[in-house]
């Protein structure tokens, strides 16, 4: 499938999904979970990134669980309030999830190169404006590269930091102790990445870059993300 096709479907999900109710995320697990059976090494990604986020989700239940007004009524007990307070964070953190799934799997199963190519297809219009839609690829293109170096290096932070020397901290320490030791171990680190990151961008400077024109999609596929939108659209009905 043409990239800039992938884009437009990969909006269409998530603005369908932040918008419709139930029936929604039933249409989207539906479309999702035959990509996820053929290629089940999609899992992988998908539940390492939905782990960072577990702070996030909690927040999210917090919230509702504090300000979802409940209907008083002396019938109602206990299990079913709670119920209905957390329902909807609950359904709220299940778009989240569908909408980080199909961003997954659009993300490996569309190269660099093809995202960046087909954003600059999709902007060439703007050329008629004045944009100057290649200098915002090419933005894209170090912004993608460093936030692969900056991932590469917060990964090897995490290996350095397990196989570091704590002994100046003790045992016996308390807890604010260890914490206060592991943040000025990441500051210490910071540095050294930024200072690193500087360095190569002085290096990098005048280095030219290649993006590759996409020729338009296939005139089939252009039906696709309208057929997708009129199902959307019935499960919003």
């Amino acid at each position: 499938m043409h990239p800039a096709i992938k884009i437009v479907i990969l909006i269409i999900v998530s603005i369908f999904l932040t918008q419709g109710g139930w029936a929604t995320l039933l249409l989207t697990g539906a479309l999702l979970l035959p990509f996820y059976i053929v290629k089940r090494e999609l899992f992988s990604p998908a539940i390492k990134m939905l782990y960072r986020l577990k702070w996030f989700f909690i927040s999210i239940l917090l919230i509702y669980y504090f300000y979802t007004p409940t209907v008083q009524q002396a019938d109602l007990s206990i299990l079913v309030q709670f119920s209905e307070q957390l329902t909807p964070g609950f359904f709220r953190i299940l778009v989240l999830v569908f909408i980080l799934f199909s961003v997954n799997l659009f993300i490996r199963t569309t190269s660099k190169e093809e995202i960046l190519s087909a954003l600059l297809w999709i902007s060439s219009p703007l050329n008629f404006f004045n944009f100057q839609t290649d200098r915002i690829s090419l933005r894209a293109v170090l912004t993608l590269e460093y936030i692969e170096s900056l991932s590469k290096r917060l990964t090897q932070y995490k290996i350095d930091y397990k196989s570091f020397d704590k002994s100046d901290i003790g045992i016996g320490n308390s807890l604010i102790q260890r914490k206060k030791f592991a943040f000025l171990h990441l500051i210490k680190y910071s540095g050294i990445i930024l200072r690193e990151i500087l360095e190569e961008a002085e290096a990098t400077s005048g280095q030219a870059y290649t993006i590759e024109y996409l020729e338009p999609p296939e005139f089939v596929q252009y039906f696709f993300p309208i057929v997708l939108c009129l199902f959307f659209y019935l499960s919003l009905i």
